[in-house]
């Protein structure tokens, strides 16, 4: 048998004998080029596409699911909300502004080519430590690109979290979301109908930047690689926005039969994806490509990532009137192929073929991997109800203002601060809150978003872990009397070639697949992120989760930070364990022996949502908010951050673990701020939904006190100034930022 040649791409050993037997001869070199790019892992879920079987994205509300641009959910009679989250954690690393930028881009792309216009955005960052000057710069240079587009295109940035830690020093993540807003009736697919339909290019004109830019994103990084600047692509938000609202003019006036937006691979995926969906062959004529540089090679053309383009799938009649539209918005457009009933991916430069490969080829018979995985016993290796070894030697003051004075237990008010919020005028919760809520106005409903990404549950027991993500989500929807109506996801994880990452990430999606089973919340878009890798060092598991929900009313969303002096604090809902696994206490006390990962009481959890309804609507809150990252003393110090000099009053009952009532992050719970006159009609009501419900106390100015029993029967107090409290908690973050030039 004659060797086959080795990959001028990349491509493993391997699947290059696999391109060869199903072609029958050696791909030349564009052909070659179109296989590195649609078999990589970024495109073709090689790793991941079995186990992501195991989500559901039925649902009464879903309009549309996995396999198009974004999930579409139905929220009113007439409304539908197109959502989905994307990573871009490679080329942020490599250079951070434009890699956040582009994908802030790649992201709002993939929402207006459903037909819906963007109204908000989010985020979620992981860096190294601040400690750190790389961390620093990539950091700082990160929000500086996120800020650059999602301002100058004018969609909102309304929420987000971050999270600094020192295994993510080689491998940031940045995965961004996007939401928008759609008729039913002018929902946009990318599945073409069965007619004659040329290939409309939109946008801007195509270059080198950005070349390969799935391929590097499918492998890990080494400290010998070359500059891999020239992968990254380069936003141009001026002309985004040019080209949103171009193809959005289109989609109203009914002109296209298709549309995708160029994002990972380009031209080639695009093109290759929408034909498949429709079981036929399409011709791309290189020479027809707008381009920057005339001298680029067929194969550059196809793979090149430039931002800021659509691929449409239109019939002949329309197109003068498509060509007409891109003038007037000023950008590039031309017909650059068709649709042929033959089942080819052909690409010609003028008469001379460049590439002919069968479209199954290229989707169906792309590698499909069941990858070894090694079973590994979740951290367990103790009873929850045992104190971690080193909290023993720390007063719960101290531990709570250890955990204020880093910047993962501080405000992130400089990040939001950075973006404008408030543009479209829907924003009606600022950042700041564990929940964004954005004003729908159609039928006078709102829609509310929640994020969970924190990686450290996972770590000590990857499947519930995971399920503690779900929970927790639901947990702050339920804060604003939100019922969940979908989910996307970002799944970030080490090499899949390695047997414990990919164990990690099969309990993963086992515990978001079966958690979201349990709460009915159908999984409608999402994005896998492999190779998150340098050196041999693989980030820990790090699946980060957006959950969608429905207000009923836009007029009863309760800030969370509008707590007055004089209201009855207390606790409602409950976790079946508030053990400390998978904290925050836990990770930055780095105890070799934590306790285990919460289970989630999921009855109680279902009935949080109905019950905080009846409240909202009733007017008998006036603060709420989940418990959330730090435990109870972090949500009181939120909840109160409003006015500096606001504290809290608490009498508390005999407490057999102290550190598990004050820092568990155990889902399933609020605390909630209310009229004391309102105390009766909050108590009756918790107990007709079964949800278990306590006074605590209440807020008082000027004062931090919170009285309690040890184990012993001891009388304990924990006392402090809220406003040196509060200082702490601004500025663990802020003043970090603000100290350099």
């Amino acid at each position: 048998m004659t060797a086959v040649p080795p990959s001028r791409f990349r491509i493993p050993a391997p699947e290059m004998e696999r391109i060869r037997t199903l072609l029958g001869r050696d791909p030349n070199l564009t052909e070659e080029a179109v296989f590195s790019a649609l078999w990589s892992e970024h495109c073709s879920y090689k790793s991941s596409r079995i186990h992501l079987r195991k989500f559901s994205s039925k649902g009464p509300r879903v309009l549309m699911g996995p396999g198009e641009n974004a999930g579409v959910v139905r929220v009113t009679s007439r409304t539908g909300i197109a959502f989905k989250m994307e990573s871009h954690n490679h080329p942020s690393y490599i250079e951070p502004f434009q890699g956040a930028a582009t994908g802030v881009g790649g992201i709002l792309r993939d929402i207006f080519a459903m037909g819906a216009r963007p109204v908000a955005l989010t985020n979620s960052l992981v860096f190294g430590s601040l400690r750190q000057p790389r961390q620093m710069t990539l950091f700082r240079r990160v929000v500086a690109g996120i800020a650059a587009y999602g301002n100058a295109i004018g969609v909102p940035t309304v929420g987000g979290e971050v999270w600094f830690d020192e295994r993510y020093a080689k491998n940031i993540l940045v995965n961004a979301f996007a939401l928008g807003l759609v008729e039913e009736d002018g929902i946009m697919s990318a599945i073409p109908p069965p007619k004659p339909l040329l290939a409309v290019y939109l946008g801007n004109k195509t270059g080198r930047d950005g070349v390969s830019g799935a391929a590097m994103a499918s492998r890990s990084f080494s400290g010998g690689d070359a500059d891999l600047r020239p992968q990254v692509q380069v936003a141009d938000p001026f002309v985004g926005k040019k080209v949103m609202e171009a193809t959005l003019k289109i989609i109203r006036e009914g002109l296209a039969g298709a549309i995708q937006d160029m994002g990972a691979a380009g031209l080639t995926s695009s093109s290759v994806e929408m034909a498949s969906k429709a079981s036929l062959g399409i011709e791309i004529d290189a020479a027809r490509v707008p381009l920057r540089d005339p001298s680029m090679e067929p194969w550059e053309i196809l793979l090149s990532e430039s931002q800021e383009r659509m691929l449409l799938l239109v019939e002949e009649s329309r197109v003068e009137r498509i060509l007409d539209i891109a003038s007037d918005s000023q950008v590039s457009a031309a017909v650059v192929g068709r649709i042929i009933s033959e089942p080819v991916f052909r690409v010609r430069k003028g008469e001379e073929v460049f590439a002919e490969i069968p479209v199954p080829f290229l989707t169906e018979e792309a590698p499909c991997y069941d990858r070894p995985a090694r079973d590994r016993p979740p951290s367990l290796s103790r009873p929850s109800h045992h104190a971690p070894s080193e909290a023993g030697r720390h007063s719960i003051a101290e531990l709570f203002h250890r955990l204020l004075d880093h910047p993962n237990g501080g405000a992130a008010d400089w990040i939001s601060r950075q973006f404008d919020f408030e543009v479209g005028t829907r924003t009606l919760l600022p950042p700041g809150h564990d929940v964004a809520v954005v004003d729908l106005r159609e039928e006078e409903r709102a829609v509310a978003i929640s994020m969970a990404g924190f990686s450290h549950p996972l770590t000590r027991d990857p499947g519930r872990g995971a399920m503690l993500l779900v929970a927790k989500c639901v947990t702050d929807l339920a804060a604003v009397g939100s019922w969940p109506v979908g989910m996307t996801d970002c799944l970030n994880f080490g090499n899949p070639e390695r047997p414990d990452t990919m164990s990690d990430f099969v309990q993963a999606v086992g515990g978001i697949a079966e958690a979201s089973r349990r709460l009915g919340i159908p999984v409608v878009s999402g994005n896998v992120s492999f190779y998150n890798e340098t050196d041999g060092l693989s980030i820990p598991p790090t699946p980060i989760l957006a959950t969608c929900g429905l207000l009923s009313s836009r007029r009863r969303v309760v800030p969370g930070k509008t707590a007055s002096p004089g209201l009855s604090l207390a606790l409602a809902g409950s976790s079946m364990d508030l053990s400390l696994g998978g904290s925050y206490l836990d990770w930055i006390l780095k105890d070799p022996e934590p306790g285990p990962v919460p289970m989630v009481d999921w009855e109680t959890l279902g009935r949080l949502q109905p019950f905080m309804s009846v409240l909202l609507a009733d007017g008998r809150i006036s603060a709420s908010r989940a418990i959330g990252r730090g435990g109870l003393l972090r949500t009181l110090l939120q909840l109160v951050s409003g006015d500096a000099s606001l504290g809290v009053a608490l009498s508390l009952p005999r407490l057999e673990n102290p550190l598990e009532t004050f820092f568990s992050e155990a889902p399933g719970r609020l605390l909630l701020a209310f009229e004391p006159e309102h105390l009766r009609t909050l108590e009756q009501t918790a107990l007709e939904f079964g949800i278990p419900f306590r006074t605590i106390g209440s807020t008082a100015p000027h004062l931090w006190s919170i009285r309690y029993r040890d184990r012993e029967g001891r009388a304990k107090e924990l006392s402090d100034d809220p406003e040196q409290l509060k200082r702490r908690y601004a500025v663990s973050l802020a003043g970090q930022m603000e100290d350099l030039p």
